[in-house]
């Protein structure tokens, strides 16, 4: 049996993000074996999730979203193929870093790349 442990796109007719616990699917499994579903009503609430992609070399990821009036708690993470790596780590840079605004994230890379994103409503203290 094939299990995912994560899932991003339209389930029950929504937009969604699931993870499963371990021998749990995120697309089929139950409630109570999930680790995360965004369209749960008392963790983090989600504002935006999505993939966003630097095609090309020298081009930053740019991702627009409805102000929130604060720069939100945004996690990124590497995708490549059907793999999301949890940090992403070369001999060169470690970790991705972005640039957050109340209305967009930007993240500049040398090389062409692909992230899944979310977006808490979760305020960030500006530095």
């Amino acid at each position: 049996m094939s299990e995912c442990s994560a899932v991003i796109g339209l389930l029950g007719g929504a937009m969604r993000l699931r993870t499963s616990l371990p021998n749990f699917d995120a697309m089929t499994g139950p409630d109570a074996g999930m680790s995360f579903d965004s369209e749960w009503s008392d963790i983090l609430k989600i504002h935006q999730i999505g993939i966003a992609t630097s095609a090309q070399y020298y081009t930053p990821v740019a991702v627009a979203f409805p102000e929130l009036g604060y720069s939100p708690f945004i996690e990124v993470r590497r995708l490549a193929g059907n793999v999301v790596y949890d940090d992403y780590v070369s001999d060169t840079q470690y970790g991705l870093g972005a640039a957050i605004f109340s209305n967009r994230f930007e993240m500049s890379t040398y090389d062409p790349i692909t992230v899944l994103y979310a977006i808490y409503r979760v305020p960030v203290p500006a530095p």
